[in-house]
């Protein structure tokens, strides 16, 4: 299953909006980095003021997944070439390639394609939950 993020339905936790919005991750596409049930807090708008990196965990929105959030690692950078699995890419000039760390349980651009900058939530800083792998 893709780990796909989710608000949590508490409004008790509010005061984390100060610092990002918070998503509860759900799938095994991550792990062991992220698991199901973790919270996290994505810092969003943080590409307004700096480039997205290879290997950051980032939330995406794609447009062809219908705007569902998702949680991947940034693989492939504007303007260059991607292959993986026989296949290749050539991102433009606003495109990220993501990809999930365990490719056997996950959806990622090899299946919806690169995502825009447009489409980058912003990159997952902090896990707030459990407390034990904070």
């Amino acid at each position: 299953m893709t780990p796909s993020l989710q608000p949590p339905a508490s409004s008790q936790l509010a005061p984390w909006r100060f610092f990002g919005r918070l998503f509860r991750v759900s799938g095994h596409s991550m792990s062991p980095v992220l698991n199901p049930g973790e919270l996290v807090l994505v810092r969003e708008g943080a590409y307004d003021r700096r480039e997205p990196g290879r290997g950051e965990i980032v939330a995406a929105r794609p447009a062809s997944l219908g705007g569902r959030a998702f949680v991947k690692r940034i693989t492939g950078l504007p303007l260059e070439r991607v292959e993986c699995e026989g296949r290749a890419w050539t991102l433009g000039p606003e495109e990220f390639f993501l990809m999930s760390d365990r490719a056997d349980h996950g959806m990622d651009s090899r299946i919806f394609g690169p995502v825009t900058r447009r489409e980058l939530v912003g990159p997952v800083w902090a896990r707030v939950w459990p407390w034990t792998r904070f």
